[in-house]
């Protein structure tokens, strides 16, 4: 076992707050297991980097910080993994699926809908757009081939994106949705 100082006053926190701070943790995600993670990375990071944090004057405000960023980005994942699933069910090819029938003969209504907001664009974000999703150009290629500079190309991707997903959104689909359809594969 180890005895340093440092360890042992790590191992006294790491016991006089653990299930304090898991359950705030708990009350971001409602998981006690997820709880628990988080804080044990937590506590995991804070050893890691003990020898920087040795003149924290709050070390337990440190951790209740700690823990609820750590919270907020698992939530975040959470969200984005869920997202990902809801527009991977619309386009996924399940025979067993009772409704399998119904997404693939609403599939055309997406592409549709996808182009008609593709079409929507302003024209630079349009033609930026294209080029890098529709022809595979990357932003390199796409900035030489219309006389702009690569950074100016990823502007224009990151707006139409943007525009892209506010425009699916308006009809409940999420954005990634355009990105799973098949239309976009050459």
């Amino acid at each position: 076992m180890i005895t340093s100082p440092s360890y042992q006053a790590y191992n006294e926190l790491f016991h006089s707050l653990y299930s304090e701070l898991c359950n705030y943790a708990n009350s971001f995600l409602d998981d006690d297991a997820a709880a628990e993670d988080v804080v044990q990375e937590t506590f995991i990071k804070l050893w890691q980097k003990h020898r920087e944090l040795i003149g924290i004057p709050n070390i337990k405000a440190y951790l209740y910080r700690a823990v609820r960023n750590n919270s907020i980005s698992v939530l975040r994942k959470r969200s984005a993994e869920e997202a990902g699933n809801k527009g991977f069910e619309w386009v996924a090819d399940v025979s067993d699926d009772p409704d399998a029938l119904e997404i693939k003969e609403a599939k055309p209504f997406y592409e549709q809908l996808i182009y008609e907001a593709i079409a929507n664009l302003p024209p630079q974000c349009r033609e930026v757009f294209t080029c890098c999703r529709l022809q595979g150009m990357t932003h390199q290629q796409a900035a030489t081939k219309l006389g702009l500079s690569a950074k100016t190309v990823e502007n224009y991707m990151g707006r139409a994106l943007k525009l892209l997903r506010k425009y699916l959104g308006q009809y409940g689909l999420p954005g990634i949705l355009f990105f799973l359809l098949n239309i976009f594969n050459k």
